[in-house]
């Protein structure tokens, strides 16, 4: 038993409760409690954890309530009992996860993070089939062996596995395919044909540091669709292409300057493959490059129903969405078949030498999807150099003359970045660049918001 002290002491949380008083509402609480791990609700505690007490016909009233209902709506017990702190009286209602989804009048509820929500949708089928021991990538699709080929599988199976193999069988023994040949959903995932439409990625390298910031927004965009190798592959490939790894010499040896480490990018569009849910047929995953950072995105947030920004990284046990395929990534040399994906994005990034605590990547979820920021290890250095050659090539300059400077290097350049670069105030700034439109010296072209300057 927990220390009941301990526990009205602390804050609420992903498996604690208070209510001031019982109302018939919170067997939804109760409801998001049996869905999900379990928890406790406590009557007669306010929201800041104080116990204020109940009257004592309230509370006979409410230890013989409180079971009738939960078993009348659920035809589950819980443990209801009556507790004292400081003589004053509350009820402590505990409640256990069940084996099987429970639902109030058809709606089903489950507690994620600190919070209570009514499921539906996918998640409700996802739910629905996870609490029956199973998973999407091991349901039977409706789709033969006949119908499908698996030439990118192939190739990479023949360059990793070693000694004799028949495809077939292993088709079997990996869990893509059963004896009959009928194809498992993870089987039709790892197929050439593009059978489950949503099962595709979406590439971009967006100018500038959001997604409309400049005269062209999207500098390199790339649509992905096929074997989940496939996607894993072509989205490799564009990460390189949009990114830069210089390097410098070091005494005997040549260190390597990547943008973003390729082991930290393989590990995050791996997890995104493996761990999204592919019962969003709507969604589909993505990888948003900026001047700054990388953001992968994936539907489905974590399968648990966790916060991952609330988790210690390095120590998040996993729980698999789709285990086969983890499972085939695994015996194809993608990705170590133990322990924690975050933990090897996080040592990637520490490993490299312009590796700063202000560049330590980023997970996020909001429950629908889930969200890796990958920061450029070389764009705050590069930043920093830019300022430095500026400054020199400045010298003598006046102001004005500096402006028209950095106007000729950078068009797009805009008068909070001329501010920041020169030390001044942004009204110093605007008094020059008026003087310098007046005068024709200086042409806005485009809009306020994604134009350029011209200097004449």
């Amino acid at each position: 038993m927990r220390d009941i002290d301990k526990i009205i002491e602390e804050d609420e949380n992903q498996v604690v409760e208070w209510k001031e008083s019982w109302q018939d509402k919170y067997l939804e609480w109760i409801c998001g409690y049996a869905n999900a791990q379990g928890g406790t609700l406590y009557i007669g505690v306010d929201d800041n954890g104080n116990v204020i007490g109940l009257d004592s016909k309230v509370q006979k009233k409410l230890l013989e309530d409180i079971p009738n209902k939960i078993t009348a709506a659920f035809g589950i017990t819980c443990d209801v009992n009556l507790k004292s702190k400081d003589k004053k009286k509350y009820i402590q209602v505990e409640v256990k996860k069940s084996r099987l989804p429970l639902n109030l009048h058809g709606r089903y509820y489950y507690r994620t993070g600190s919070v209570k929500k009514e499921i539906t949708g996918f998640e409700l089928t996802e739910f629905i089939i996870k609490s029956t021991g199973t998973s999407y990538d091991a349901m039977v699709s409706d789709i033969t062996r006949d119908k499908l080929t698996f030439e990118a599988f192939k190739k990479r199976y023949l360059d990793v596995l070693s000694g004799n193999h028949d495809f077939e069988e292993d088709l079997i023994s990996f869990r893509l395919m059963q004896e009959d040949g009928q194809m498992t959903n993870a089987g039709v995932l790892f197929a050439d044909q593009w059978n489950i439409h949503h099962s595709r990625m979406f590439c971009t390298r967006w100018n500038g540091l959001d997604k409309a910031g400049s005269v062209q927004d999207a500098l390199d965009d790339l649509e992905i669709t096929g074997s989940l190798l496939s996607l894993f592959d072509n989205a490799m490939d564009f990460v390189r292409k949009n990114s830069k790894k210089g390097w410098r010499k070091d005494k005997d040896k040549r260190v390597e300057l990547p943008d973003y480490p390729e082991r930290a990018v393989e590990e995050g569009l791996v997890n995104a493959l493996i761990h999204r849910s592919y019962l969003q047929t709507g969604a589909h995953s993505q990888i948003d490059i900026y001047d700054d950072r990388m953001v992968i995105t994936n539907p489905g947030g974590m399968y648990d129903g966790s916060e991952v920004q609330l988790l210690d990284l390095r120590h998040v046990p996993s729980k698999l969405r789709n285990p086969i395929l983890a499972d085939v990534f695994g015996r194809l040399r993608l990705m170590e078949r133990r322990g924690s994906g975050f933990k090897k994005i996080l040592d990637a990034y520490e490993s490299e030498e312009r590796y700063t605590d202000s560049l330590k990547p980023e997970f996020y979820t909001d429950g629908y999807n889930f969200f890796l920021t990958l920061w450029n290890l070389n764009y705050a250095y590069d930043k920093a150099q830019n300022k430095a050659q500026v400054k020199a090539q400045r010298g003598a300059l006046s102001d004005r003359e500096y402006i028209l400077l950095l106007l000729r290097e950078n068009p797009s350049v805009t008068q909070n970045e001329l501010s920041e670069i020169m030390g001044k105030s942004r009204r110093s700034i605007q008094m020059i660049m008026k003087e310098l439109i007046e005068e024709g010296v200086v042409e806005r072209v485009g809009s306020k918001k994604v134009g350029s300057w011209m200097v004449k």
